[in-house]
């Protein structure tokens, strides 16, 4: 009754607890066409990978989010561009009316200092005329000999006629004076007027440079600034395609996140279904044991009526092996073999999610639980029991296999056997004899395969035990 008792406990404990999610971790799919199926995600491991994607999609956003705060950055400094360029451009306008203005000064003053050459020209000529007749003047007055006063004197007929020709010579002197006086004059007005204006046209000419220079920085700060806008389009231009492809990359992630949860789904139905099997499997189990006690309560009767000998018992399989745990606490699933003839890793294109230990001689061998837990899986129908290729459809590939569960946190399991010696809901200890060794489901030798989960995830079982 206690044992009864014992074992429903353990049963309720499998279809309410994590335990169950070791069922799906560990139960391939067997594929229709016969290839080696990959084996089903546990809800723990869809679970991490969801929260995964939902911390990829917040990234995602946020990204996106501060691309959209960049961009209007880069629009912003545009905008700011475009005005400093009008505000050049204009600049720019105001030089070009002033370069006009400058010009057309300049056209005025070198029309005046043309004009003024020509009249320094029909002066200069008058002037030399003007100092022509001042030489014969004085040619004159040398050749007459009349240049003293003593002369005008001596030579007068008459007091009327000296101060007559006093006079004279007077009005004549004052009147070189005025000539020579007005030619000077004249002279030094000109090459005044001339200088003033040469030094005009060398200071619009100047300004004109200058102006010309300014036009050419601004032009060229336009041009800064163009190049400017291009960069800040560019990089308008380089945010958006980044954030399309961030917003294609967020969609494919909340398209798996979608998958994933028709595959949690899928999961959760076969987790009924599991559990509805392991409670019809240990219904079945205890009627077998009750007709079992029944039978040998008969047999013992029997015996004790007719006084005869016992009945001769069946080859006792192997219960029990002797092990010393590794420092994580599991043992050596196969004692006395230790060859590892594929490890754990990439294989054909897939994870080789466990171990397989593969020694001559193994057909047999004795598989024995690497902890103590409780016997959650259980395929035991493949009679294909020798050297293949390819899948013979057992058992997903693992042909006969059993799945313990370990404190609902870890769990193994042992693929390939030629029979399993236990059922669903035993509670097996550390060393107890799980089944033979084989060549079932894909095999292409005999071999034991092992595999040691956590949470549902396959881990290298090196890492935990070694031979």
């Amino acid at each position: 009754m206690y044992y009864l008792k014992h074992v429903k406990k353990v049963l309720s404990f499998l279809t309410c607890s994590a335990i169950s999610l070791g069922i799906i971790a560990a139960y391939p799919r067997s594929a229709e066409d016969g290839n080696y199926a990959e084996a089903a995600k546990t809800i723990a491991e869809i679970q991490e990978q969801r929260k995964k994607n939902a911390e990829k999609i917040a990234s995602l956003e946020n990204q996106i989010s501060d691309l959209e705060g960049d961009k209007d950055k880069e629009k912003q400094q545009q905008a700011y561009l475009e005005e400093q360029t009008d505000i050049i451009q204009d600049n720019i306008n105001l030089l070009n009316a002033e370069l006009e203005a400058l010009s057309a000064d300049i056209k005025t003053t070198e029309t005046n200092i043309a004009n003024l050459d020509a009249d320094i020209i029909a002066q200069q000529t008058a002037i030399d005329e003007n100092i022509e007749r001042f030489k014969e003047r004085l040619c004159a007055m040398y050749m007459t000999g009349s240049d003293t006063s003593a002369s005008i004197v001596l030579g007068s007929s008459s007091f009327y006629d000296m101060m007559s020709r006093v006079q004279m010579i007077n009005s004549m002197a004052e009147y070189d004076d005025k000539l020579i006086n007005e030619i000077l004059t004249e002279i030094e007005n000109l090459e005044t007027s001339k200088s003033n204006l040469e030094t005009e046209k060398l200071s619009l000419t100047m300004k004109l440079e200058e102006q010309e220079k300014r036009k050419e920085e601004k032009t060229a700060e336009i041009e800064q600034l163009n190049i400017k806008m291009q960069e800040t389009q560019y990089e308008i231009e380089r945010i958006a395609l980044e954030q399309t492809e961030l917003e294609r990359s967020k969609d494919e992630i909340q398209k798996e996140q979608d998958e994933l949860d028709n595959e949690l789904a899928e999961i959760e139905a076969e987790i009924q279904r599991q559990a509805a099997e392991a409670q019809r499997l240990w219904e079945e189990r205890q009627a077998l044991i009750q007709q079992q006690q029944h039978q040998q309560q008969q047999n013992n009767n029997n015996t004790q009526n007719t006084g005869g000998g016992s009945v001769p018992a069946a080859p006792a399989q192997p219960t029990h092996v002797a092990v010393t745990p590794a420092e994580s606490g599991f043992a050596w699933p196969a004692p006395g073999f230790s060859y590892i003839s594929s490890p754990f890793g990439a294989r054909w294109g897939r994870n080789h999610n466990g171990i397989d230990i593969g020694d001559g001689g193994i057909m047999g061998g004795t598989a024995i639980a690497s902890q103590a837990g409780t016997v959650i899986t259980v395929v035991n129908n493949c009679t294909h029991n020798y050297a293949k290729n390819y899948s013979c459809g057992c058992g997903g590939g693992y042909g006969n296999y059993v799945v313990i569960s370990h404190d609902g946190t870890y769990s193994t399991l042992y693929g390939h056997l030629t029979a399993a010696w236990v059922s669903v809901g035993d509670t097996v200890e550390q060393g107890d004899a799980i089944g033979a060794i084989g060549c079932t489901g894909h095999s292409t030798g005999a071999h034991l395969h092992f595999e040691i989960r956590v949470n549902g995830g396959a881990q290298n079982p090196l890492n935990y035990v070694g031979p």
